[in-house]
């Protein structure tokens, strides 16, 4: 019984533990990339609010996404996605 508590105590401590790492590292050094820089900048200058995206990205997209389409269709690249 005793092993078994321990077991799970364990096992429970990595999950915490890799998810603080994933957390804690892994996001930040990836929003420090230039290109999620570039990404986050552009959201900042279209007014998005990337927590709330999900909720409100439709009728904003919908814009965004048909100027991107003209613009590569033109050979230009204003987005910093690519």
């Amino acid at each position: 019984m005793i092993q078994q508590s321990a077991l799970r105590m364990a096992a429970f401590g990595l999950v915490v533990g890799l998810l603080a790492i994933v957390w804690l590292i892994l996001l930040p050094a990836y929003a420090r990339q230039p290109k999620m820089q570039a990404h986050l900048h552009w959201l900042d200058e279209e007014g998005i609010d990337p927590s709330a995206m999900y909720y409100t990205e439709l009728e904003v997209m919908e814009d965004i996404l048909a100027k991107q389409r003209r613009a590569e269709l033109r050979g230009d690249n204003p987005s910093p996605l690519d």
